[in-house]
């Protein structure tokens, strides 16, 4: 066309044309590749039949290598990578929880039909973990893929930056993750900032930059830059704000992970425990087994330091004897490693710090205190009189990032958040940033007419950082936006914009209340737990999710009696008594489901055989499974080992409980694959190629059902517990019961509410068709 003086064709046309180019010269390659994706699984077939025909020719190796070519065909056309990439991390959550449960999974069904949607999370306190297993339920019931907003950060970080791409994430720029430390050094007076000592100002700031002082007093002074004058003045919005920096925890109160081991104590600790095995097992085996030997001498050192690890940071009174060994031989071997010998008390930690006998295990921290004194949340204008270093924060131009997220929903596509913007460790939520606002009304603004819901989801787990911890999934109610909060966004001033924010900010907060258990500590979540529990009628199992919506139920309850002002001291003594029974609880090492079995026990002499007997079956169903669970143990002692050590030290480097759940999961698919090709390894050594064969494909199936077995075994041990303890001690035992009634017949009549809580219909008709039963079966039981 261009030797014939005619115009370019457009765009489209161009494509077309090179397409149609493209199919003349392969029209021969046109009908086996409609063939390829139309009829896919054929090539499966061909697969296998094309293998077994030209391995019968005398051409095994080529009939393998053609089997795999079909093989990859069909993954290439079949399989994407995200699809891939999300059927593995999906397989992970599932082995990582031992329970997802869903809650108001209906009320997700209506936005199938092409809409925009965002979900919006809280709390987050998993950090990589919560996306997934949000895209996993998402995904399941409705067949929708969530892009989640993820921080440009981890994008570069090697791995995790290639499955968030693979993901289909946004990358959002924030900050705080461009902080740089200042030259110089600064001082303030009021809004006006001097700066000396080689300051930069005009290469360092521009306006909406932040400035950062950490002072010794006021702790954490923030400003924000509204003009750069020169090289050592600047002029900010106002004075640096700021509050006083509370005192540091109490020794007792430190979490968990500040009495990690070091890598040098862990592999000290290893050795200690490898050359006994490594000496005392060769005799008993025979010398041509010396990979097996040093393979289980290993494991075995590694399973019995883990085991010492795990006591040392047991919260379990009845092994405080055990702690105090272990914590004097930890201690001891980590001063020696260091080579400076430390005077700490046996009953100290790492650092001299003692430990506190607490039983806190609930949804934010593991062995988080149970009461620490807040910060005051108010802050006050603060003048910086003395020169002091500082960092700053760049202003960030997040123009691009809304517009891939208006461009995406736009297409009708879903997006997730967390609105906190960060991980953390608390009961409540933190304030919840205003980007979500921006992109509803910015999204519907951009393209009219378009139609976005927000999904509030509440995340609750129970023990979050354990292996095998269950969580639920609640999805409330669809949050639309009203047009008229549009155009006055659209149409309006500054204030105006800001006034249709707050109104859509109102909406997002009040979804998230309503799907999130919060507290103001964690010793009134322990109290409301404690109620749900008292509350339920005895022998009522309730899912995951079901157990969540009474508790938050519960919740509301309590705060419509305190805000009533009219059972204060009712409501501060019953707090006092369930305080003292979850001591009495944690004296005693109980549970209070294993109280509950306590009311009308006869303890007569019959009675005290039967529990035995019954604890005797126990006793031999436990040690049962001890004898199958021990080699599978054995194989994963070190990955065990490791993951634990790891996962507490990437948490005490961020001061966050909230990242070990993450790096237990990567570490995991890591560390796992690279101990079972060992242990094949050995065994190949040991027995030749079938018994290395026969461990590579067996081995993870054992330990899939090693895992099973272990949970088993677990409730049983629990279950022996309870059993042992109303056999040594009867009174004690009817105590507990007695206190347990107490409470239970106080719940029901100091929250009236609890009657009129907005659960749902089969649950509620369940538990009042049980109570009846109850009530009406009582004298005879």
């Amino acid at each position: 066309s261009r030797t014939n003086g005619n115009p370019p064709p457009p765009p489209q046309t161009q494509r077309e044309c090179a397409d149609t180019a493209r199919m003349g010269k392969s029209h021969a390659l046109e009908l086996p590749i409609t063939f390829w994706r139309k009829y896919g699984v054929v090539l499966l077939w061909a697969a296998v039949g094309l293998d077994l025909i030209i391995s019968k020719l005398g051409f095994p190796i080529i009939g393998q290598c053609v089997s795999i070519v079909c093989v990859v065909l069909y993954l290439f056309e079949n399989i994407s990578l995200r699809k891939a990439v999300c059927s593995f991390w999906f397989g992970m959550m599932d082995l990582y929880f031992r329970e997802i449960s869903i809650g108001g999974q209906h009320k997700i069904l209506q936005i199938n039909d092409g809409r925009a949607v965002i979900f919006a999370c809280a709390p987050h306190v998993n950090q990589f973990v919560d996306p997934i297993v949000v895209m996993k339920v998402v995904a399941e019931k409705t067949r929708r893929h969530v892009s989640w907003m993820t921080a440009a950060k981890s994008f570069t970080r090697q791995g995790i930056g290639g499955i968030a791409k693979a993901l289909k994430a946004i990358p959002v720029v924030r900050p705080e993750d461009n902080e740089t430390k200042g030259r110089g050094f600064l001082i303030s007076d009021d809004k006006n900032v001097t700066g000396s000592g080689g300051t930069q100002f005009l290469a360092d700031f521009k306006k909406g930059s932040l400035v950062v002082v950490k002072h010794p007093i006021y702790g954490k002074l923030t400003g924000k830059v509204t003009e750069v004058v020169s090289d050592t003045q600047m002029v900010l919005a106002g004075p640096f704000q700021g509050a006083p920096t509370t005192a540091k925890p109490a020794d007792g109160e430190e979490k968990s992970f500040n009495r990690a081991m070091s890598v040098r104590t862990t592999v000290v600790m290893v050795c200690v425990f490898f050359l006994p095995f490594a000496y005392a097992l060769p005799p008993f085996l025979p010398d041509h087994w010396w990979p097996l030997v040093y393979m289980i001498s290993f494991q075995m050192a590694c399973g019995f330091t883990n085991l010492l690890y795990l006591i040392y940071r047991s919260e379990d009174s009845e092994l405080d004897v055990i702690k105090v060994t272990a914590r004097s031989s930890l201690t001891a071997i980590g001063s020696m490693v260091r080579g400076n010998a430390t005077k700490d008390t046996p009953s100290a930690g790492r650092k001299g710090m003692p430990r506190v006998n607490s039983r806190c295990n609930f949804d934010h921290s593991v062995n988080q205190p149970a009461k620490t004194e807040e910060a005051p949340s108010l802050k006050v204008a603060r003048d910086v009189d003395q020169p002091s270093a500082y960092t700053f924060l760049p202003y960030v131009d997040q123009s691009e990032m809304f517009n891939n997220v208006y461009d995406a929903l736009g297409r009708g596509g879903t997006i997730g958040i967390f609105p906190e913007g960060g991980t953390h460790d608390g009961t409540k939520l933190l304030p919840l940033k205003w980007g979500i606002s921006t992109m509803i009304l910015g999204a519907i603004g951009k393209y009219r007419g378009l139609k976005i819901s927000v999904v509030p989801v509440g995340l609750n787990y129970f023990s979050p950082h354990k292996f095998r911890s269950t969580v639920s999934v609640d999805f409330g109610d669809p949050i639309e936006v009203d047009q008229s909060i549009v155009d006055l966004w659209l149409n309006g001033g500054k204030e105006e914009k800001q006034e249709a924010n707050c109104a859509v900010m109102e909406l997002v907060i009040a979804g998230m209340s309503a799907v999130t258990l919060q507290a103001k500590d964690v010793e009134t979540l322990e109290l409301y737990r404690t109620v749900r529990r008292l509350y339920l009628p005895l022998g009522t199992r309730l899912s995951v999710a079901d157990n969540v919506a009474l508790t938050q139920s519960v919740a509301a309850g309590f705060r419509d009696v305190t805000n009533s002002h009219k059972c204060d001291s009712r409501l501060q003594d019953f707090h006092a008594r369930c305080s003292e029974y979850s001591q009495m609880l944690s004296q005693y090492n109980l549970h209070d489901y294993q109280v509950q079995r306590f009311k009308d026990k006869a303890f007569s002499e019959t009675a005290r055989n039967q529990l035995l007997l019954r604890s005797l079956m126990r006793l031999v169903s436990v040690l049962s499974f001890s004898i199958i669970l021990v080699p599978w143990y054995l194989s994963v002692a070190p990955a065990t080992m490791l993951l634990a050590v790891m996962s507490d030290w990437q948490a005490r480097k961020v001061n966050k409980m909230s990242v070990k759940g993450t790096w237990k999961i990567l570490g995991g698919t890591v560390v796992l694959p690279i101990m079972h090709c060992w242990c094949t390894a050995c065994f190949w050594a040991t027995f030749g190629e079938f018994g290395g064969l026969v461990w590579f494909f067996i081995a993870p199936m054992g330990g899939m059902l090693a895992i099973f077995a272990a949970e088993e075994a677990a409730l049983l041990i629990k279950s022996l517990k309870g059993l042992l303890f109303i056999v040594r001690n009867t009174d004690a035992g009817q105590k507990l019961s007695n206190i347990r009634e107490e409470l239970k017949s106080e719940v029901r009549e100091l929250i009236p509410a609890l009657q009129a809580l907005e659960m749902d219909h089969g649950l509620r008709v369940r538990l009042e068709k049980r109570q009846s039963w109850l009530d009406s079966n009582t004298p005879g039981e």
